[in-house]
């Protein structure tokens, strides 16, 4: 067995070193022991200088009762129903000016001189759609003259569509009359490119002299059925429309074109005012 001889040296980091030397002169792996404590670690009495938040920011000054935001506050959204009502009588303000206007006296001569105590609306649509916003401007523009109770119906209407003619004072029918509404008074009928079997059934519904003379109506050209189908075809689907039509006096809307819009809205397409003027030429007995 060799002999080792300890040689302990002092670091100048208190730590003591110790390193056996063989008598060969090999030393072995020197080892690092902590060295006795000589003094006394008051770091735990000193108060602590760590911050969360090394980086000082300058505080803004806020006024009492005032608040700061540091962003925008949105605007509230307009509603389904008050951007409808904007829009109709944005369109009404557009029938009501220029060349479609002048155009149109004619046809309010007619409707004046019928003097209607209500209108009833078939069909007018849900007020989502363009068309129907322009079809419900020109009833409204054309109750300007007339001052009566408006009512409407039309199966596809949703809640919205409901407030917005509310705020324009129609009121919806409650049930689907399916347009055979007898009537009692003098009934402007506005009736835009309805099917062919509604107007059909006002006309059975009020088929009488008497009755028929208390009926105007606003839609597509009546006579305009026989041209587009067999003798046949129509005399099955429209009887009375066949019937009435030698009694039917026309006057056309104007052209969209004269609303000067870069699109057409296609919203009174072949509709004229219809009146049934020569009732003495009407068959009313043989079905």
């Amino acid at each position: 067995m060799s002999t080792q001889t300890a040689i302990v040296n002092t670091d100048a980091d208190g730590f003591t070193r110790v390193v056996a030397k063989s008598k060969r002169g090999r030393s072995s792996r020197a080892q690092r022991l902590p060295a006795t404590q000589t003094h006394t670690d008051h770091s735990k009495d000193e108060p602590s200088t760590k911050h969360k938040d090394t980086d000082t920011k300058p505080q803004t000054t806020v006024l009492p009762g005032k608040k700061r935001s540091s962003k925008r506050q949105p605007q509230t959204p307009k509603s389904i129903v008050e951007t409808q009502v904007e829009d109709v009588l944005e369109k009404q303000g557009s029938l009501k000016s220029g060349k479609f206007h002048t155009g149109l006296q004619a046809c309010l001569d007619v409707i004046q001189g019928f003097k209607p105590e209500e209108i009833v609306c078939y069909g007018i649509g849900s007020l989502t759609t363009q068309v129907s916003q322009w079809q419900l401007a020109l009833v409204l523009l054309i109750n300007q003259y007339l001052n009566v109770d408006i009512c409407a119906f039309d199966p596809v209407v949703i809640t919205s569509d409901c407030e917005t003619l509310g705020r324009f004072g129609v009121s919806i029918i409650a049930e689907n009359e399916e347009a055979k509404r007898t009537v009692t008074k003098r009934t402007l009928f506005f009736m835009p490119h309805c099917e062919e079997f509604l107007y059909n059934n006002v006309l059975a519904a009020n088929w009488s002299p008497e009755q028929l003379a208390r009926i105007l109506v606003i839609g597509n050209h009546l006579g305009r059925y026989k041209d587009t189908q067999s003798s046949e075809e129509f005399a099955t689907k429209s009887p009375y429309i066949r019937r009435a039509l030698p009694a039917i006096t026309c006057t056309d809307l104007p052209s969209e074109k004269l609303l000067g819009l870069r699109n057409n809205p296609f919203a009174f397409t072949d509709t004229c005012v219809q009146q049934f003027g020569s009732l003495s030429t009407i068959d009313f007995l043989n079905e």
